[in-house]
């Protein structure tokens, strides 16, 4: 593991997994493009700093950590789901009627508690795709902050980051 100290913020941390309620779509992957527009909609409205995300077909892991006087994640995750959903209205991929029902009514957060945290939800990210059968290795998938850790000298997945529980 390596030290992600430095990115880590108490309090202001969260790990999230955001899901389409269609858990066969692959429509996140075919509209990456359009996902992250969709996040630069309102990141200067409601600023966030995003230190790690994978994308999968029908759902998406990210951590963010967000400014000291604004803590609401839900609210970002909400203009995140509401712009790509629009997004996807507007380039016919759905239908309008559709559009209210393409994401699963609920997601999940977690207040990440420190650096060690971080680095086992940051592996637990990285090594989804594998995990779902996507690759045999994260350098495989190209919807993934896994190439830029690397990059930077982090290596945070290993066989060991895929719990049989599903979650970190």
């Amino acid at each position: 593991m390596s030290d992600l100290s430095p990115l880590f913020r108490p309090e202001r941390t969260w790990f999230l997994t955001v899901t389409l309620a269609d858990e066969d779509s692959a429509l996140l992957t075919r509209h990456v493009g359009e996902l992250a527009d969709s996040a630069r909609d309102f990141e200067h409205l409601h600023p966030f700093e995003t230190i790690a995300t994978v994308i999968l077909p029908n759902h998406m892991h990210a951590i963010w950590v967000l400014p000291e006087d604004d803590n609401d994640f839900r609210r970002r995750v909400e203009y995140l789901q509401a712009s790509f959903a629009r997004r996807m209205v507007e380039g016919g991929h759905v239908a309008e009627k559709e559009a209210d029902r393409l994401w699963h009514p609920r997601f999940w957060d977690y207040r990440i508690r420190d650096a060690i945290d971080m680095e086992r939800h940051v592996g637990f990210m990285h090594g989804n795709p594998v995990k779902h059968g996507l690759v045999s290795h994260p350098d495989k998938w190209r919807y993934s902050t896994w190439h830029k850790f690397r990059a930077d000298g982090f290596a945070l997945w290993t066989a060991d980051s895929l719990r049989t529980s599903g979650e970190p």
